[in-house]
């Protein structure tokens, strides 16, 4: 797998921005695959086109917390069962999108993710670092594991 897959969610990162860009540029490559392979089973019943609905709802997610972080002052607190239940409950809609819907929506919410992380202010950069919230400036921790996922299922990069 290509791209700075080894970031931990512990690990300070100073340069997150360069990170994000790597894989807005990963992602945005999806954009040619072709139907059949966006419509390749990857696993747990799962398509490419379902990890594509995934990945934009959690980049708008991303936004969503930021928004709740800049109005409170405070991160919205997820546990891992809140992860769950939103795949089981998202899993049948953004397997129903279609194909180049999801990929539009997923670059769409990336490169909106992307441009909210860069434009944060450092006080809330480090308040994330501080309270071990990696993945909220760190995509690439996020992305990453479903570009594998795609690329495994495909048997090539992307």
């Amino acid at each position: 797998m290509v791209g700075p897959s080894s970031i931990g969610e512990n690990e300070r990162v100073s340069d997150h921005g360069d990170h994000n860009r790597e894989g807005l540029e990963r992602l945005r490559r999806l954009a040619s695959l072709s139907d059949a392979d966006l419509a390749h089973d990857v696993g747990a019943g799962w398509t490419v086109t379902t990890v594509l609905g995934h990945l934009a709802f959690f980049d708008r997610m991303l936004l969503l917390r930021w928004d709740t972080y800049e109005k409170e002052g405070v991160f919205a607190e997820l546990t891992p069962s809140h992860f769950d239940l939103m795949n089981y409950a998202g899993a049948a809609g953004w397997s129903a999108l279609p194909p180049r819907v999801a990929v539009e929506a997923c670059i769409d919410a990336a490169e909106k993710a992307v441009a909210r992380i860069d434009a944060l202010p450092q006080k809330a950069v480090d308040a994330a670092i501080e309270t071990n919230r990696m993945a909220l400036l760190e995509r690439i921790i996020h992305w990453s594991q479903h570009l594998a996922q795609i690329e495994d299922a495909l048997g090539h990069d992307v």
